[in-house]
């Protein structure tokens, strides 16, 4: 895997929709993916924005599984590829901006034709029930020792005529490895939902 930072235009980085095409062209012929559910194997990129402010530059860290081709419009900073290796019993701290949600039947909305029920996503807004996503989706694979949250303003969007928004947090702390295919699993394909909005890119580093 490769891990890359490199800086997009404000222009193009604005609107979540515009940012993300933007990133795909560092990766030139890549189909696009196809996958059934955030947890599905993917064969794209992962990113999180490290600094966002008004009218200036977007600066993203992207971590992808091909070597990003320089790209028109967008400054790279750096690269470098990346190898993890973790070990049964390592003591890892780790972060991860993400999306956590939980899906509900919509009473409000009418179910298309053939289907009985409408489902939506609602974001997680007390501590506990984060908690518990982030213990659902690392289940098996690391044990959180500790962490800390950060509830962050949602991100607006709006694709052609609809618009929408995405809640995002951030966990950062400690985990102990139970199982190292796992979690290299979890490194490299991302966690959770709304990954195209900068959500999933799971961080780690050796402790001490």
């Amino acid at each position: 895997m490769y891990l890359s930072r490199v800086e997009i235009p404000w222009a193009k980085a604005r609107n979540p929709y515009d940012l993300h095409r933007c990133l795909w062209t560092l990766f030139p012929g890549q189909p696009r993916e196809v996958r059934k559910d955030a947890e599905s194997s993917r064969q794209g990129f992962l990113f999180r924005t490290e600094d966002q402010q008004h009218g200036r530059p977007m600066r993203v860290l992207v971590q992808s599984r091909l070597e990003p081709f320089a790209a028109p419009g967008i400054t790279m900073i750096g690269c470098r590829e990346i190898n993890p290796q973790p070990q049964h019993g390592q003591l890892l701290a780790f972060i991860l901006t993400a999306n956590p949600v939980k899906t509900i039947v919509d009473v409000q909305r009418e179910a298309k034709p053939g289907k009985t029920k409408t489902k939506c996503r609602v974001p997680l807004i007390r501590e506990e029930e984060q908690l518990d996503w982030l213990s659902r989706k690392v289940d098996g694979a690391v044990e959180v020792q500790s962490v800390t949250i950060q509830n962050h303003a949602p991100t607006h969007f709006r694709k052609g005529d609809r618009a929408g928004k995405v809640a995002t947090v951030t966990f950062d702390g400690l985990l102990r490895v139970r199982d190292a295919e796992l979690l290299i699993a979890l490194l490299e394909n991302g966690i959770g939902p709304a990954k195209a909005f900068g959500c999933g890119l799971l961080l780690v580093r050796p402790v001490g």
